[in-house]
């Protein structure tokens, strides 16, 4: 039976592959559209408003924590939680054992 395979062709793994889709970093159409909706009117988004506001210290204390405590969800990100583990030692250790301990 003949081979209809040519054993010794080189497999062009070296060309570089297409890159699919938007590029990373730019906007999709309706992201685009939505930006400038929201920038059309007075060139702030509300972001920058909220910002404008908290930054004025003519305003009034209680607004400016206001407008803080909404922006900062968006420019700041949620810690993380993490869990804490502790070995614990076979035997129960009395108050005064484990005071003596740390002298």
């Amino acid at each position: 039976m003949e081979d209809d395979w040519d054993d010794d062709a080189e497999i062009a793994e070296d060309a570089p592959k297409r890159k699919r889709g938007r590029p990373k970093g730019s906007f999709s159409k309706a992201s685009k559209a939505q930006i400038d909706r929201v920038t059309s009117d007075g060139g702030l988004s509300p972001l920058e408003y909220l910002a404008s506001i908290y930054q004025n210290a003519a305003e009034d204390q209680k607004l400016r924590i206001e407008a803080a405590k909404a922006a900062a969800p968006y420019v700041h990100a949620r810690l993380a939680s993490t869990e804490v583990t502790a070995a614990l030692s076979a035997r129960e250790v009395s108050q005064e054992e484990w005071l003596d301990s740390l002298n």
